[in-house]
């Protein structure tokens, strides 16, 4: 039998996992979601373990207060009187569990002497009957501890003192910022990580340059899956944004196989890497057109995937941009916001991504921003058509098959070739449907007498 049961949301894995290590020096039998073992059913394993554990611990924070699972987890704690309850983040614990006493591990780290910490482990010892049992190794002592760095700086001042002086090392030591150096070491892994794409058909670059589908369907060398399968295990984040995206569009039934991607692209997102949360939105956007579920459930799906575009525009990922401010534009999963929008495709179009001249030319033609005149806004579009974009392959076909023109009828039945050729299969579908009448019209317009 457990002495704890811990109920976290997946968001804050990371410090249930550092709660979960320091509770078992403490001597006490730890049991959360990664105890499951292979055939167990999920939620009648946990309901097993509910019932018999000592102790229920609740990590509260932005994301479990908004989990019915984690709220179904402490009912039961709650009602057993063996509920923990301990809070990572500053935030309003749902009713009724705000009355009752909650430690504060906010900005806890694993330090076992925390006074909040020491706090749960009396109350968790107690429930489980251990209040005698010591722990496997005991918490630090931080009076001594900071005694013997005083005596240890004062012996080595007394010892090197003069030697300083003598060198003057203050002269070109530069202080190193932690944060920066934490960042320029985790760019430096980043970059590194972009480069070993290369055996799969990837450039440092293009994992952000193009969208998941096109990746997957048109860089990656499919006969280096056993390979990238093989690397994903290792858990590098880059990697693992790469497996997201392949396995998402190896097509299943006809179907994205998003629940094959879903574990994946959501280890990726949650180590924080940008183009991850931009693929990780397309898996849930994709699950929301397909799902068996209401309207409100398909609707909070899409709202998540907006959520993972933020993170991504927010990490500066240029197709996180993109997808954020299709959504901004269309204002179907958030409020409308072309302003903001156009903003995002500015910065997705520095980059170098055709697809922001096709968004920005069509915000300025459709009049949702003030911009430059038709023909400006309608160069940005054949711009992203003629570097292959199918949408604006798809636009500029329609655009000038309203013509009479030859030349530019020809142009029309060239982009609507194009566009059948392109990754979205429901897009080239119907261009395909229409290059017939297209071409009628090309040829009645070649047989028209001159005016």
């Amino acid at each position: 039998m457990a002495d704890v049961f811990l109920s976290y949301r997946k968001a804050d894995r990371a410090k249930a996992e550092a709660l979960a290590n320091a509770l078992k020096v403490e001597n006490l039998d730890v049991w959360w979601d990664t105890a499951l073992e292979t055939g167990e059913t999920f939620d009648e394993k946990i309901q097993s373990v509910l019932e018999k554990c000592k102790a229920v611990i609740v990590v509260w924070s932005k994301e479990s207060v908004k989990s019915e699972w984690v709220r179904a987890e402490s009912s039961i704690g709650r009602e057993r009187g063996i509920l923990v309850p301990v809070m990572i983040q500053p935030v309003n614990i749902p009713v009724p569990f705000n009355l009752l006493h909650t430690a504060d591990l906010i900005g806890w780290h694993g330090d076992r002497a925390h006074a909040g910490y020491q706090d749960v482990v009396k109350q968790v010892k107690e429930l489980a009957g251990k209040s005698h049992v010591k722990p496997l190794k005991p918490p630090p002592n931080r009076a001594l501890r900071a005694l013997w760095r005083t005596v240890a700086v004062v012996a080595v001042i007394a010892v090197i003192g003069a030697s300083v002086w003598v060198f003057r090392p203050w002269e070109t030591l530069v202080p190193k910022d932690p944060i920066v150096e934490a960042k320029k070491e985790a760019a430096e892994k980043r970059e590194t990580a972009l480069n070993s794409l290369a055996p799969f058909g990837l450039a440092p670059g293009d994992l952000d340059r193009y969208p998941s589908r096109y990746i997957a369907e048109r860089v990656f060398k499919p006969e280096t899956r056993a390979l990238l399968d093989a690397e994903a295990a290792k858990g590098d984040p880059v990697v693992l944004t790469l497996q997201c995206a392949v396995v998402l569009w190896t097509m299943v039934d006809d179907l994205p196989n998003f629940e094959g991607a879903d574990p994946i692209c959501e280890k990726a997102s949650q180590a924080g890497e940008p183009v991850a949360h931009a693929f990780y939105g397309d898996v849930i956007m994709e699950a929301s057109s397909f799902v068996f579920a209401s309207d409100d459930q398909r609707a909070t799906l899409r709202s998540q995937a907006v959520v993972e575009y933020t993170k991504a525009a927010d990490g500066g990922s240029a197709q996180g941009a993109i997808s954020l401010g299709r959504e901004l534009v269309t204002g179907n999963n958030i409020a409308a916001d072309p302003v903001r929008a156009e903003a995002l495709f500015e910065a997705a179009k520095a980059k170098g991504l055709p697809e922001a001249d096709f968004h920005l030319g069509m915000l300025y033609l459709d009049g949702n921003v003030p911009g430059p005149d038709y023909d400006t806004a309608f160069a940005m579009v054949r711009k992203a058509a003629d570097a292959n974009v199918q949408e604006a392959q798809s636009w500029m076909a329609d655009e000038l098959s309203l013509s009479s023109e030859v030349p530019k009828l020809e142009a029309a039945l060239a982009y609507r070739t194009a566009c059948t050729k392109g990754v979205d299969h429901y897009v080239a579908f119907r261009c395909n449907e229409s290059i017939a009448n297209l071409k009628k019209h090309l040829d009645e317009a070649k047989a028209a007498p001159p005016n």
